[in-house]
């Protein structure tokens, strides 16, 4: 009989035990269980090669004195048989195969209604909206005067919501008509019509119209509370005019509402930020009191509030006298994934925000490097001494939660307890790319809308990992999105993303839909 004393790790703690050479890995299960209380069956033992086997010789280990294993697994019961009976997929029902299924159903293109559906699509991508519009009911007396008030307007936005209620129970593309014909009873525009066909229109102007009703209809519904609208997408501009020929002229202070915000493109507009800023400070002419006649005033703007979900429109469409169509401005204009828009807002606002965020910024790279070393742990163990090295990295990884905890602590008391209670707002100032609706083609009455989605990090993984078994992944791993060409859906690369800054009639970005980053 061979014993040596080894160390076994386990949830953070330290066992010594007394190992028998000669006998089977099992034996050694038990001497655990006893001493963690984690069944034999549960146990994950880490040694090289692999997992310890019940009937794995001991011997062939090569186990040294005092040697560091790790072992996984938690205590309490076994899994117990599901109560409710499996149901196998051909025998589910529509309904059930939607609500298991992971990939979402497209709309169908009706005639030139790409700029529809993509707006849609993109409109789903905030939750929130649909569970308030889920609460909006037209039978109560609230509605009904809205419906009244709004000319009927109310009647889109209830075809707004079941069309979402609905789109979650097919399996098949989605015939989006009711809507459809909903939206042009309200706004004639979108029922033109050229040589007998429905003409193409900007889904930019349907993406503000469908919200300016349902912002209506969900007030009037609700007078007390607050709507989706101004709670989460609506932010505040502090303004202030200036005139520029005249210092006599006082400056006229104010402030306005957006739901988006422009980014304005020129011949030397290269990125997102810049056609920020040149929206935000403009020359106009207006009428002069002080000089009776119109003069050159300066508008500048800076924000005050920041919503949960921040809009950004790509003025790419102009109209052109000549040829009485708008035209697409072509140039490329590249855009982040990640927005920072801190530098955009008034001092007051902006001293809030940039403290939690560079708190935010440093706890997402503890996160990110704490990620790469599990993935490190992961790929030594088949190598030569690997319960050893996975013994330090699991300490190195107790540390790194140690100190992820502790800035996690440091983020959450670094907001701003008035930004705090301000629910929909957002307290760090910087957006993750969420949603994108192209625009492929010269003019706004032509060409193909889509929209684009990101996959959340549970869909990418497992997108990158079906990738994998069928022998089509990429060398590097990027992020994933959806992709909405009407009724098609499909899975893309980043990159496919990225390429949409313009420069061309292929695929450009019209509208972003960022997400804030929250604490």
């Amino acid at each position: 009989m061979t014993v040596i004393p080894i160390v076994i790790r386990h949830s953070g703690k330290k066992y010594d035990v007394e190992v028998d050479l000669d006998e089977p890995g099992e034996v050694l299960k038990f001497q655990l269980y006893s001493l963690t209380g984690v069944d034999p069956d549960r146990q994950k033992i880490l040694v090289k090669g692999g997992q310890l086997k019940n009937d794995t010789d001991l011997n062939t280990l090569g186990l040294k004195p005092n040697q560091t294993l790790m072992m996984l697994g938690t205590a309490g019961d076994l899994p117990k048989e599901p109560a409710t009976k499996m149901t196998f997929v051909e025998d589910m029902t529509d309904q059930q195969l939607a609500q298991t299924s992971k990939t979402p159903i497209g709309l169908v293109n009706l005639g030139n209604t790409c700029y529809l559906n993509s707006t849609l699509q993109c409109l789903r991508l905030m939750p929130e909206l649909s569970e308030e519009l889920n609460k909006f009911e037209t039978s109560t007396s609230g509605a009904v005067a809205a419906s009244i008030s709004l000319g009927g307007r109310s009647t889109l936005t209830k075809s707004l919501r079941d069309l979402y209620h609905d789109m979650k129970l097919q399996t098949n593309a989605y015939f989006p008509l009711p809507f459809l014909q909903t939206l042009r009873l309200v706004f004639p525009q979108f029922a033109e019509q050229e040589e007998g066909r429905y003409k193409q229109q900007d889904a930019e102007e349907a993406w503000s119209q469908i919200l300016s009703v349902v912002n209506a209809s969900l007030k009037q519904s609700s007078p007390t509370a607050q709507s989706f609208v101004d709670k989460y997408m609506t932010g505040t501009f502090s303004t202030s005019m200036k005139c520029l020929e005249s210092d006599v002229e006082p400056v006229v202070m104010g402030s306005e509402q957006f739901l988006k915000l422009d980014c304005h493109i020129t011949g030397e507009t290269n990125f997102l930020k810049n056609g920020l800023m040149a929206s935000l400070k403009e020359t106009i002419e207006k009428n002069s009191e002080v000089l009776g006649r119109n003069a050159q005033f300066q508008l500048e703007k800076k924000i005050t509030r920041l919503p949960k979900y921040l809009t950004v429109h790509f003025m790419r469409f102009y109209w052109r006298r000549d040829t009485g169509k708008k035209s697409k401005i072509l140039r490329k204009v590249t855009f982040p994934f990640e927005l920072d828009v801190s530098d955009l807002c008034e001092d007051e606002l902006r001293g809030k925000l940039i403290n939690v965020r560079d708190k935010v910024r440093e706890l997402r790279k503890a996160k990110e490097e704490n990620v790469r070393a599990a993935k490190r742990a992961r790929t030594i163990l088949a190598a030569d001494d690997v319960s050893e090295d996975v013994g330090a990295g699991a300490s190195a990884g107790e540390k790194k939660e140690d100190e992820i905890a502790k800035l996690q602590a440091e983020v959450e008391a670094a907001v701003d307890p008035g930004l705090k209670t301000d629910e929909g707002s957002s307290v760090t100032g910087l957006y993750e790319l969420i949603g994108v609706i192209s625009h492929q083609g010269k003019s706004a009455d032509s060409g193909h809308y889509q929209c684009w989605s990101k996959l959340d990090a549970a869909e990418s993984a497992s997108a990158a990992t079906e990738a994998r078994a069928m022998g089509t992944a990429a060398q590097k791993e990027e992020p994933k999105w959806w992709r909405f060409n009407d009724d098609k859906v499909s899975i893309v690369d980043q990159t496919k993303i990225e390429a949409m800054a313009g420069g061309g009639e292929s695929d450009s970005a019209l509208i972003l839909l960022y997400r804030s980053i929250e604490v």
